[in-house]
């Protein structure tokens, strides 16, 4: 088996939405354990390589430089930002990049389209497109 042992029910990081993923770093942030248990809790993977924290970012919340391991908590260290508001930037953005992506996806149907019929009225020696002086049909 490869490095990664696949166990059902778990997720690979990028397949997290982003309610799970601020569930996952709530969790973190409010419970004593390491963000190692954590990741291997969800994904089931030894090691989260700042994944977590990177997430952080992500939902806004606010990380300062560690000082000293012993006299910081974690909850003191972290303090979240306007995660509402957050949270629907980073939707509102996937949701354009998700839009800007069908927008290519038409707009190269669209010029095979136009080539396939090109083709065909060269090939077939026909006219496929409509003239645009014609008028509609009376019935």
């Amino acid at each position: 088996m490869n490095k990664r042992q696949i166990i059902l029910g778990l997720k690979r990081p990028s397949e997290f939405t982003l309610s799970e993923r601020q569930q996952i770093v709530e969790e973190y942030l409010l419970t004593k354990c390491k963000k190692r248990d954590i990741w291997e809790k969800y994904t089931g993977e030894k090691e989260e390589h700042g994944q977590i924290l990177r997430w952080m970012r992500q939902l806004g919340y606010e990380i300062e430089p560690k000082y000293s391991k012993l006299a910081i908590n974690k909850t003191d260290i972290m303090a979240k930002r306007d995660s509402k508001q957050t949270i629907e930037e980073l939707q509102m953005k996937e949701k354009i990049k998700h839009l800007e992506q069908a927008l290519v996806n038409s707009e190269l149907r669209a010029t095979a389209l136009e080539m396939m019929i090109e083709v065909a009225e060269k090939e077939l020696k026909i006219n496929i497109r409509k003239k645009s002086n014609t008028k509609p049909s009376s019935k």
